[in-house]
């Protein structure tokens, strides 16, 4: 366990708090804790965990399986040492809390299990499963492809895990609401994943440059979106008045000042346009999930993602999202994951960043999703300790919450959490948007794809729809099936 440093930890909180100094000393080298404790001057502080304060597992390991074929997946569950990076050291104080709290030791296996690698990755979690090994007690799994799994009865129902209270801030509430059938969950997400913060769809935008274009109107979205009004067609706007045609050539072109840049077709990021607008893949009707995907909202919404893509000459198109536009002040807004703010530390101009836009001011809220490629946290259905797990994984949420988000909001966004209190407000009202419906989650390996409407805007919707509705519909009750027949044996 890293109780010692644990210890050192807190007993440099005390003096940060008593000497109003961000300065403490780690391992073998210097360290501003207020990197990773930014959190203690919000509110998130104040939200207390259910887990009794008495459990103690005198040092028994819980155990990750997970990717680590890319750093954020690597060291998503668990961050050995200290390094000085932001978000990996608050993933490691998260833990060292957890550690102390419960008598318990956080532990994880990893395995290359990216697009190319995953059915190998599967196959491992398959194995361990089938074989009882005991290696792992739960896995991050990728949401895409991990999923399918479910139907295999490898995970284990975590409506029935002891501890693990979906009522609180820190679990993602669409996933409860919209994957539960049967009376099964098995996927939970939200703050304990990194992922899904990293991976969340947003806009960014050039303050300095919004203010010199539209000087005289005195425009301030964040305001907008408080109201209720950042729509895509005020975004359309706004990136149609944006351009400057810089070399007179009568075209949207390199070097120009543009509102937006949109990548080619077949952008997976582009399943974020779809949630934005309001369009579900799937709905649940009466306790089960049916396909709503395509209806004449979903193409009118099409058509308004389109003409911002497609038809407005402030937007210049490219073989995929370029950021170097953006971090030089020449864009005025990017469409891209919260991490993508990681790469901007550079830049100059001062930037923010706001949910995607609604289909209009009747839209209830805002809504956006994080890239499939996140992860999604499973218990395997040999878990023998499920208290253990249980009262972990809720307590690794729990300071996430109130550790690791925040963090993450000084890498996303250049500023410390507490010191920048307009932005911090809308990248907390960004992570409240995020939604994920029983479609999204499965379309990839059990669905046929059907969550990927919105990727290719040059194709007629209605026309591929209409060529895969029976495609669709049958993956559909075939897979509602097997879920049934699994939850059924697992009783």
């Amino acid at each position: 366990m890293k109780s010692v440093k644990f210890i050192c930890f807190m007993l440099a909180m005390l003096m940060l708090f008593i000497c109003l100094a961000a300065c403490n000393s780690k391992n073998n080298g210097s360290e501003d804790t207020t990197n990773v404790t930014a959190s203690y001057d919000s509110e998130r502080d104040t939200v207390k965990d259910t887990v009794p304060t008495d459990l103690n597992f005198n040092g028994e390991s819980v155990t990750f399986f997970v990717r680590d074929d890319d750093e954020i997946w690597k060291n998503e569950m668990d961050v050995e040492k200290t390094t000085n990076d932001t978000l990996f050291d608050a993933i490691y104080y998260r833990n060292t809390t957890v550690e102390d709290r419960l008598g318990v030791e956080i532990k994880q296996i990893g395995q290359a299990g990216n697009w190319h690698s995953h059915n190998s990755w599967n196959s491992t979690l398959r194995n361990a499963v089938l074989t009882k090994s005991g290696d792992f007690d739960a896995a991050a799994i990728y949401a895409s492809t991990g999923s399918a799994l479910a139907v295999e009865g490898l995970y284990y129902n975590v409506l029935d895990v002891p501890y693990v209270n979906l009522d609180q801030p820190w679990w993602n509430q669409t996933i409860r609401d919209e994957l539960t059938l049967f009376d099964t969950l098995y996927f939970l997400g939200g703050d304990i994943v990194v992922t899904e913060i990293a991976n969340g769809m947003c806009i960014f935008y050039n303050k300095e440059l919004l203010a010199e274009l539209y000087q005289t109107q005195n425009i301030n979205l964040y305001d907008t979106v408080n109201k209720g009004g950042w729509t895509i067609d005020v975004m359309n706007e706004l990136v149609m008045g944006a351009w400057i045609d810089e070399n007179s050539d009568g075209v949207t072109s390199d070097g120009d000042t543009v509102g937006f840049m949109a990548a080619n077709a077949n952008d997976g990021g582009m399943d974020c346009w779809a949630a934005a607008m309001g369009v579900k893949t799937t709905t649940v009707v009466d306790g089960y999930p049916t396909l709503s995907v395509y209806n004449e909202h979903t193409v009118e919404a099409f058509e308004k993602v389109k003409k911002l893509h497609i038809g407005n000459m402030g937007t210049l198109k490219s073989e995929e999202s370029d950021k170097t536009a953006f971090s030089v002040g020449n864009q005025l807004f990017m469409r891209d994951k919260l991490n993508t703010g990681s790469t901007l530390r550079d830049m100059q101009d001062d930037y923010g960043v706001l949910p995607l836009p609604k289909f209009d001011t009747a839209q209830e809220d805002y809504y956006t999703t994080f890239d499939n490629t996140s992860s999604l946290v499973v218990v395997l259905s040999t878990c023998q300790n499920t208290e253990k797990v249980g009262a972990t994984l809720e307590l690794m949420a729990a300071e996430a919450y109130k550790q690791v988000t925040p963090a993450y909001f000084e890498i996303c966004l250049q500023g410390k959490y507490a010191d920048a209190p307009e932005d911090a407000e809308m990248y907390d009202r960004i992570l409240k948007t995020f939604v994920f419906d029983f479609g999204f989650c499965y379309s990839s390996k059990s669905l046929e794809g059907v969550g990927g409407l919105f990727r290719d805007l040059t194709r007629d919707i209605a026309q591929v729809y209409e060529a895969n509705k029976i495609k669709y519909e049958t993956a559909l009750e075939t897979l509602i099936d097997k879920l049934d027949e699994v939850s059924y044996l697992a009783q």
